[in-house]
């Protein structure tokens, strides 16, 4: 697909969203976590969140998924990512360089590339396979 192809579509315009809000959050993050402890940043990182969850549940008239597997994922995923950011707050608290160990956390999704091969059948091709090889040797370079 072009560049001209991939900036029409829905998925490139929402990626650029999530970065547009990660970045300051991880930055947030950071100056939040010098001030309190990892648990404290944990619980006024899910408060945060409630006031969207409330606006996505409204804007769905309020109605609850019906779908178990669904709904599980969903669980998970909130599990997981609860606890992986209560280990980056205390990342950060650490006083260590908040570049570095944004970096680190964000090859996560190498980690998504692996499940996606080894459990959905996904196939990589030549070119993201090298993007793989250079983003992790981004990683060490830069955390050197």
């Amino acid at each position: 697909m072009s560049m001209q192809g991939t900036v029409k579509q829905k998925w490139f315009w929402y990626s650029v969203f999530c970065l547009a809000c990660w970045g300051p959050f991880a930055f947030c993050a950071k100056l939040g976590s010098r001030e309190i402890p990892a648990t404290g940043m944990q619980f006024l990182f899910t408060l945060g969140g409630l006031p969207v969850a409330f606006v996505v549940f409204a804007a769905r008239r309020f109605k609850l998924e019906k779908s178990a597997k669904g709904i599980s994922f969903g669980l998970i995923v909130g599990i997981l990512s609860a606890i992986g950011t209560l280990a980056l707050f205390a990342a950060y608290r650490t006083g260590s360089n908040a570049a570095v160990i944004t970096a680190a956390t964000s090859l996560y999704p190498m980690v998504t590339v692996i499940l996606a091969v080894l459990i959905l059948h996904e196939r990589l091709t030549r070119d993201q396979i090298i993007g793989l090889i250079f983003a992790s040797a981004a990683f060490v370079i830069f955390s050197l």
